[in-house]
């Protein structure tokens, strides 16, 4: 049997997408060519990774032997460095957002799927334990029909938008950045895809900054199926960082706080409170890139996560912005 050929890969951006380039470099199906970044610690992470490095993201796209880009740039770089890497038939794998406004986010559905490239983008909570728990819950139909369902993220780190670059850029979004994570878990519980938004915000935890943009967003959403959401994309919250969620079924709730996950089967309030447990490992990071590795391999569909639930979490999120600059409800098809 004729042996597969390695992919070989890049990394623009080594914040977050040092993670990246660690996963790359450990599996076995991928060569890990080149790093790019204006990083001045550049060379020193490329030495680590034993592999090439550039500043010039031009670098990467004349690279004719690169089968696949993984992009963690800032995200007003994100739509110009996917159309481009779409250009020269390269895979994609990105950071949420993987645009910023209607129009980007038309044309990069346009040419995805005009073109034959793999695109994926790191939703990394779907491979959580807590998550993981959640959903196996729900599909055993412990919690009947759900009709509602309600998550934060509060991100507990204010100074990523008062002195770092999310206060610097033209445009920064908290749900494009961070209620994103929640949105996608919502439509993969439900299995529907949300129709309607309504949106509203402030910024009194960054006032006295440079960040120009509500902190705090509170949007409710309609789902095709008829359930309602609440998504908290809070920035500025003085926790740790933390995802929580509030499930309502109509034979019992599930309610996720501060990692510890409760089941309510009863509306008696001397029933007792099932505490459900879960894995505390912290590898679920790796899952969904290497899933997205080996599809490109193995030439087959993306298991963890479609096309079709990014483009949609990506559009309720533009969605939310427009009702929260227009101050009304906004529908909408995916």
């Amino acid at each position: 049997m004729k042996k597969k050929k390695t992919i070989n890969s890049a990394v623009v951006g080594l914040g977050f997408g040092y993670l990246h380039a660690k996963i790359l470099k450990n599996n076995k199906k991928v060569n890990l060519i080149t790093v790019c970044d204006k990083n001045k610690k550049l060379k020193k992470y490329a030495t680590k990774l034993k592999c090439n490095f550039t500043n010039k993201f031009k670098d990467i796209l004349k690279n004719k032997d690169i089968d696949l880009v993984t992009i963690a740039s800032y995200d007003n770089f994100h739509y110009e460095q996917v159309i481009e890497c779409i250009k020269e038939k390269k895979h994609i794998f990105i950071e949420k957002p993987f645009c910023q406004n209607k129009l980007q986010y038309h044309k990069i559905k346009n040419l995805i799927n005009s073109n034959k490239i793999n695109f994926s983008t790191n939703f990394v909570l779907r491979n959580h334990p807590k998550f993981l728990k959640i959903k196996a819950i729900i599909e055993k139909n412990k919690i009947g029909k759900i009709y509602h369902v309600e998550g934060d993220y509060n991100y507990g780190r204010l100074e990523k938008l008062t002195k770092g670059w999310r206060g610097k850029i033209p445009f920064y979004s908290v749900t494009q950045g961070g209620g994103i994570h929640i949105i996608d878990i919502m439509i993969w519980i439900l299995k529907s895809l949300p129709k309607e938004v309504f949106a509203i915000g402030n910024k009194f935890c960054s006032l006295n900054s440079k960040f120009k943009f509500d902190d705090n967003v509170v949007s409710l959403i309609n789902f095709q199926n008829g359930v309602t959401g609440k998504v908290l994309s809070n920035f500025g919250s003085v926790t740790p960082h933390d995802h929580q969620m509030r499930i309502f079924g109509t034979k019992g709730t599930l309610i996720l706080s501060n990692n510890n996950l409760e089941f309510f089967s009863s509306r008696n309030p001397n029933k007792k409170i099932i505490r459900m447990s879960f894995s505390k490992k912290n590898n679920y990071k790796k899952k969904i890139l290497n899933d997205f590795i080996d599809s490109i391999y193995n030439k087959r569909k993306i298991k963890i996560l479609s096309k079709k639930e990014i483009f949609a979490s990506m559009k309720t999120c533009l969605a939310i912005d427009k009702s929260l600059k227009q101050k009304k409800r906004i529908k909408f098809k995916i």
